[in-house]
């Protein structure tokens, strides 16, 4: 059973395992490597006959196979061909392209990026920085098929390294891994490239998000509103001739609630902050109690950009549930006198425009210090930050809710990013509960 071509070639094996016999297939790559590879557990018997070679001669073995992972002689046979046929196509693929460099490769990726794959601007920003620091690396002008798997397995094991000069954390290494094998990937499939070398270097693994975040209670964040929305004395804003600019104050007096009413929204519920930026009241509905998130203004883009916002982060929409302490904060909205018609910001700046970023995050670091919170904020590691008001709804959401609904409500793809807030519920209850439990009968 054994096939043969100019390059390819391949054959078969019955071999012992712990789980029963496995059909093995050994056959040479396009590329020219020798490789093994387990097809499924063979349906065979003993024919009692032998090749010339002296290779035991299988038949298929008595009656229906136990389900379809067994393979019988000839379908291993079949397998195999499959196998071959793919590897032929490979050198059936066009020559890689003479003249070709790193610095087209990664233009032309980020052009797919850009116009065919849609990534958003700031997205695309993050792409740039990390290519341009791969030229760096392998050198722009470098023609493509001098980038081989020794020279790229060279770079990550000097990212590894300790004593590298960025000093750069794993998840930075595996993220610039990544996008270097896209990046060839994208020459493999313009032709290019005959192969990418990436596949034959084995990359870093994506190190597991942190689990240490910052959790308010719900008194904090009301307390951290609080001190966001109040004027103390000593903030008065006032001239050269010492007397109050009433402007000035006007404007502090409409800006520091928006602020504090976002920061109580960001807790409630769960939103990202381009979410909340880009929220219009067609997409609160007070009746069923939800709130749908159709739009993403990500925190980079003006608050009075013409561009058209983006969708969510993961480009899907998903539905939340309006709980009472947000519909309280969205009703204190609708008097503050703001344009509340369907496409209107839910919480808009003082000209209608989205909310920025930096100003909320500063509120909410100087309302942290004056709620008696500012130890959150100096710690040495992990300190609160904004983003924290999301883990906040999440870790609260799972001390009453099923995993899988928290997941939804936080748009998260992977149930795994859901996790960590389990790790942050605390249980009060668990010594009374264990003691009941280990108590003795009387």
């Amino acid at each position: 059973m054994q096939v043969e071509e100019v390059r390819i070639t391949g054959t078969l094996q019955v071999e012992p395992r712990v789980k029963g016999r496995v059909w093995i297939a050994a056959f040479v790559q396009a590329n020219g490597r020798k490789t093994r590879r387990a097809l499924g557990l063979a349906w065979v018997r003993d024919s009692g006959r032998k090749t010339r070679r002296g290779a035991r001669v299988w038949r298929a073995g008595d009656g229906p196979k136990p389900d379809a992972t067994y393979l019988t002689p000839r379908e291993a046979e079949e397998a195999l061909a499959a196998l071959l046929d793919a590897e032929r196509a490979k050198l059936r693929r066009p020559r890689a392209v003479e003249g070709k460099t790193f610095g087209d490769a990664g233009d032309e990726w980020l052009r797919h990026a850009a116009r065919i794959d849609g990534v958003e601007e700031t997205t695309l920003n993050t792409y740039r920085s990390i290519v341009r620091k791969l030229e760096a690396q392998f050198g722009r002008e470098t023609p493509l098929r001098r980038i081989g798997a020794s020279r790229i397995k060279a770079f990550q094991e000097k990212m590894l390294d300790a004593t590298y000069e960025e000093a750069l954390a794993r998840t930075t290494i595996h993220t610039r891994m990544r996008v270097l094998a896209a990046v060839l990937d994208r020459a493999q499939k313009k032709g290019w490239i005959a192969a990418n070398p990436v596949d034959e270097v084995e990359l870093i693994e994506r190190p597991e998000p942190d689990p240490d975040f910052n959790v308010l209670e719900p008194h904090e964040v009301e307390a951290v509103a609080r001190a966001v929305a109040a004027i103390p004395a000593e903030d008065l804003p006032r001239m050269r001739n010492g007397k109050i600019d009433r402007h000035a104050l006007a404007m502090m007096r409409q800006s520091r609630p928006m602020w504090a009413l976002a920061i109580l929204l960001l807790a409630y519920t769960g939103l990202r902050f381009g979410e909340l930026r880009a929220l219009r009241w067609r997409d609160v509905d007070f009746t069923g109690r939800v709130i749908h998130v159709r739009r993403n203004a990500p925190s980079s883009m003006p608050a009075r950009s013409r561009r058209r916002v983006k969708r969510p982060k993961g480009r899907r929409g998903r539905s939340l549930p309006l709980i009472d302490q947000a519909v309280d904060v969205l009703r204190r909205v609708e008097v503050a006198g703001y344009p509340s018609g369907p496409d209107d910001l839910v919480l808009p700046t003082s000209g209608a425009g989205m909310l920025q970023v930096g100003r909320v995050r500063d509120a909410f670091y100087r309302g942290l210090r004056r709620a008696g919170l500012g130890h959150l904020r100096d710690k040495e590691h992990n300190p609160i930050v904004l983003h924290d008001l999301r883990h906040t709804f999440g870790t609260l959401a799972v001390r009453k809710l099923p995993l899988t609904d928290v997941k939804e409500f936080m748009g998260h793809k992977d149930i795994q990013t859901t996790m960590r807030y389990v790790h942050s519920v605390p249980r009060n209850d668990a010594a009374a509960v264990l003691s009941r439990a280990f108590a003795v009968a009387a």
